[in-house]
């Protein structure tokens, strides 16, 4: 057999010790399993990511639903991803239920999140979206209908595999691979992606979150062997574009991962608070997308997953404890005269050279308009494992401020945060930013305050498990 490269032998050697850690007395009761089932719809069924309906003509990578279940004094918690965009409240409920009956989970213990890939299916969401990007698709409607089963599989699954375990966690860091895509121009406007390299962009509006949360799952024992490693950062998966189905850059994320830790390890990867930040830096001219550069990015951030190996420390985890709370948001309101516009902009969604700020500002408009009766209620979910770690599930795609300010105010060690988790009501924008209008305020269903709310209510949700 052929030596490993000295490089590889290190950080294999790195990984075996950070894995197995300092067993804790009661790692003996913890136990947990992981697994991963295919998700990937019918060539055919549009992509979604995109103000328009884009068939699909190929999958350049299988999409998964990924489960980890862990249990200690007999009570459990799941925890899965899917490679999609955004996760619809009835696939969520759905997915609950069968899960609740199949494997004895109950729903509340459950947490769903997506990845957010550009690149996966459009779901059926009862919006005006479905009508823009294809959601009334007979594909679409199969594969939103078969997706709570696909996910109830994936937890059995993991909930098959239940052995002793060891968790440990760290926080590493990445500062080179996330920007902010909302920039203050020298004349005190604001600007959306750009423009690339405008001598009239004085900088960011807002900063990144550079922290890679780890959270590794071994098998207990003189022989540990990885059982999942869970991955947490923020920034959408834009990259890989195009009209094939990809995971984007998770999925070379876990391709790295595999690489050295096998392949029998699921790599988890849960999106943080990335709703205005992505992989472009604007002030660098080369094109910043395409399966390439995905797996640029991909291997980046498997580069800081193992610089923060040698910083895991093992937990001493207890029974998972569980709160959640729905919130009721107030919807935004719009003037007579700006439901009007949307009316007469309807028949606009369908051309190209209508901008995608106009075309979410029709949608949203009307979409409040006509769940104006209906409360915009959401869930907040908070699942602590042990005294230093805790998982935040959050319902949309949360401004990166907002998920600072929550983990700088955790009473955990490690909190990392699941956005677009237990359903999705797009864009949560922080207060200041609505002033500021641009794309995600335009497209926003709550008022300002919103988000805020949000981070208050997870807050409290800590305090209430946090202890020894």
């Amino acid at each position: 057999m052929r030596a490993l490269p000295k490089c590889r032998r290190i950080v294999r050697l790195i990984a075996a010790l950070a894995f197995a850690g300092s067993s804790p007395l009661s790692a003996a009761e913890f136990r947990a399993g992981a697994a991963r089932v295919d998700i990937t719809p019918p060539v055919g069924t549009p992509r979604g990511g995109s103000y328009a309906t884009i068939p699909s003509v190929g999958v350049l990578a299988p999409l998964q639903a990924k489960a980890i279940v862990v249990e200690q004094a007999e009570q459990k918690a799941a925890f899965v991803v899917l490679d999609v965009a955004y996760t619809p409240r009835a696939v969520v409920v759905a997915a609950r239920k069968l899960i609740a009956e199949q494997s004895g989970i109950p729903g509340d213990r459950v947490m769903i999140s997506a990845t957010h890939t550009h690149s996966g299916p459009v779901m059926t969401r009862h919006s005006l979206m479905d009508d823009v990007t294809g959601g009334k698709h007979p594909l679409v409607i199969e594969f939103t209908a078969k997706l709570p089963g696909l996910i109830a599989r994936a937890v059995a699954e993991a909930n098959a595999k239940l052995a002793p375990a060891v968790s440990s966690s760290a926080i590493g860091r990445e500062e080179n691979l996330s920007f902010n895509r909302r920039f203050l121009m020298k004349d005190g406007t604001y600007s959306w992606q750009g423009p690339r390299l405008s001598p009239q962009m004085q900088g960011p509006a807002g900063p990144i979150d550079p922290d890679v949360g780890v959270w590794c799952l071994a098998t207990a024992g003189k022989k540990s062997a990885p059982i999942a490693t869970y991955v947490n950062f923020a920034m959408h998966p834009t990259v890989i574009g195009g009209n094939r189905f990809h995971p984007d850059f998770p999925g070379y994320l876990a391709k790295r991962l595999a690489e050295y830790f096998g392949p029998e390890m699921v790599t988890f990867f849960a999106n943080g608070c990335c709703g205005d930040i992505n992989q472009v830096n604007e002030n660098w001219a080369a094109p910043q997308n395409g399966p390439a550069f995905g797996e640029r990015v991909g291997t980046m951030l498997a580069a800081a997953v193992f610089r923060a190996l040698p910083d895991l420390a093992a937990h001493a985890p207890f029974a998972p404890r569980v709160r959640t709370r729905l919130v009721s948001l107030e919807r935004r309101t719009f003037s007579e005269a700006e439901i009007a516009e949307a009316r007469r902009n309807l028949p606009r969604l369908a051309d190209p050279r209508f901008s995608i700020p106009e075309k979410a500002r029709v949608v949203c408009v009307l979409d409040t308009v006509a769940a104006r009766d209906v409360p915009l209620e959401v869930e907040v979910q908070v699942i602590a494992l042990s005294p230093e770690l805790a998982i935040v599930a959050l319902p949309g795609e949360m401004f990166v401020e907002l998920g600072l300010s929550l983990k700088q105010r955790s009473p955990f060690k490690h909190t990392l945060i699941a956005e677009l988790a237990n359903g999705s009501i797009g864009y949560i924008p922080t207060r200041r930013a609505y002033p500021q209008g641009l794309y995600e305020v335009i497209s926003a269903r709550g008022v300002a305050g919103s988000g805020e709310l949000l981070i208050d209510t997870a807050l409290e949700l800590l305090r209430e498990v946090a202890g020894p």
